[in-house]
Parts: structure tokens; sequence; C-alpha cells
């Protein structure tokens, strides 16, 4: 990008592995290919990567990673860069070349759904699901099972309880549940979706038992939908 005006496109399709990806993997797999392309353009180069994505924006400085991420995380040491976050919002343009028809909406819509929740919103739901762990009897168990190594469904991970797709467990604790339900159905973002694209969004990040049972019952009630 030159002053604001693209000089080069890259693209290319997941494979089956990739597809599996978390949402965050996928768009820090999007930095390593294009860095990977463009290697000789921009080796001995100082740059600025843009992502709408705040997880990606701090992942050089993270230290916590599974083997893949260290990988990529050694690689991108290669260059002289900076991770930049800037809001989707501000990059209409980019935002648009991800859409191609209706139909294809709903895996767009779940593919970003962590970063298109408000990143406000998100990093302060965190915060109080860190806080609500020991009013939540469930997480207390889970807890217990991980320490005890009896599961390997569930883990710990930067104080928060992770499940497979490197979902976060949501206690049943405060409206920690609903606030989440409303982010991914009520919002401009996410345009009042269906039942099964709501619980698409949410499946994407989070988790926690009945999840689907507790998302119909919300559209239900939607005056907007209804």
């Amino acid at each position: 990008m030159q002053e604001c005006h693209p000089v080069a496109y890259e693209s290319r399709k997941l494979n089956e592995g990739e597809r599996r990806y978390t949402t965050h993997e996928k768009e820090l797999l999007a930095v390593v290919h294009c860095l990977r392309v463009w290697r000789h353009y921009l080796l001995g180069s100082s740059f600025i990567v843009r992502t709408d994505n705040i997880v990606v924006s701090h992942f050089l400085s993270q230290s916590k990673l599974t083997s893949k991420q260290a990988r990529w995380q050694e690689l991108l040491a290669e260059f002289n860069f900076m991770l930049e976050y800037r809001a989707g919002s501000t990059n209409s343009v980019a935002d648009a070349l991800s859409r191609r028809t209706e139909l294809n909406q709903v895996a767009l819509m779940a593919m970003n759904a962590i970063v298109r929740v408000d990143s406000r919103v998100a990093i302060n739901i965190e915060k109080k699901i860190r806080k609500a762990f020991t009013r939540d009897p469930v997480a207390q168990q889970l807890l217990k099972l991980i320490e005890s190594g009896k599961t390997r469904q569930f883990w710990q991970e930067d104080s928060l309880l992770m499940t497979k797709g490197r979902r976060v467990y949501v206690p049943r604790v405060d409206d920690l549940r609903r606030t989440l339900i409303r982010e991914c159905h009520d919002t401009l973002w996410a345009g009042h979706a269906g039942g099964e694209r709501t619980l698409a969004l949410l499946q994407q990040g989070y988790y926690w038992p009945q999840m689907g049972d507790e998302v119909q019952e919300y559209v239900k009630t939607c005056l907007t939908c209804q």
C-alpha cells in the first residue's frame, strides 16, 4: 500500500487442515503467507502490518504459543515490522473484498466473529470471565479435573478455561452469556442474524452447555426479528 493505494494483491485457498484453525490463527496465517510471498521485497525494510484483529496485533509480544504459532513467530522475526490494530470500519474496501455472495456470508461472518465483536466489549467480557470462575460450580469442577489430569477436553490458558477449537468457557454468572449472544445478534455488524448464524458466530470463540438452546430462546424474544 503506497499512500493508501494498493500496489499488489495476494490470496489463496485454505487447505483442509487450515480450515480447522481458529479465527486468530487464520488471520495470522494470512500475515505469514503474505510475508513469505513478498519476502524479497520486505527483507531489509521496515514496514507496518495493519489488522482489524486486536488479538493478532499483539501476537509478537505473546509468550504462550502453540508449536505452530512459535514457528510463525520465528519466521516473522526475520522482518523489521510492527503489527498495528486498525478497526475494520476504517478500511471498508478491504472489508468488501472478503464478501462474495449472500450464500457465503454465514461462513465469512463466523470466521470473523471474535474480532468483529467490538474489541472494548470483548476485552471487558474477558476480564469478567476470569473473575467469574470462582462463582461458577461447573468451572470449579473443570479446574479440578484439569489439575488432576483427568480431562484433555479442557485446559487452562491465560487464566481462562479453554476447550477444543481454542474456545473460551463462559461461566453462568451475571449476564456474561446473554451479553455475548446480544453482541453476536443485535449489533450493527451482526445484523440481527437468525438463530443458526448467531450460534455459528458464538461457537467460533466461546463455549457453554446448551448454548444452542439459549441462542434460540433469545432470538425468539427479539422484537426486531419477529
